[in-house]
């Protein structure tokens, strides 16, 4: 099952609004190398914004986010927490759950857009993960 990220407005902006900018600031300036530029730097946002994605399978959840992936094996979650975190992860929103497994030694930072479907599937697969009550509340 298949779950992307949700994306914030504001994250919108800056993968897209930035290199839209350099782009046109480029042509204006007839400037190739500014075209080549802003190209290169466009080209690892869009891939972030249009592949950051969750998938659980079998017993793993997958976490990708451009060219980078990671494996989760679900039986190794013991918890998830709702979080703000500004910390870097594979999510393109603020709205995050706190994925702590392995012991709680590693922790992944995710954004589902459908958070509760997301945790009920990890829950049906390891139903020891300890759930905090925030995760189940409306905002």
């Amino acid at each position: 099952m298949y779950f992307p990220s949700k994306r914030d407005w504001w994250l919108g902006v800056v993968f897209f609004g930035v290199p839209v900018l350099a782009f046109f600031e480029a042509i204006r300036t007839d400037s190739i190398n500014g075209l080549i530029v802003s190209i290169i730097f466009s080209a690892p946002l869009l891939w972030l914004w249009f592949t950051t994605g969750y998938r659980i399978k079998g017993e793993t959840l997958y976490v990708q986010y451009g060219p980078f992936k990671r494996k989760v094996d679900i039986s190794l979650i013991s918890k998830i927490n709702k979080t703000r975190s500004p910390w870097s992860a594979p999510a393109l929103s603020m709205d995050r759950l706190e994925i702590l497994y392995d012991h709680d030694f590693k922790i992944v930072l995710v954004s589902p857009i459908y958070q509760k479907e997301f945790v009920k599937v990890l829950l049906e697969k390891n139903s020891n993960i300890r759930v905090d009550q925030n995760v189940w509340e409306e905002e």
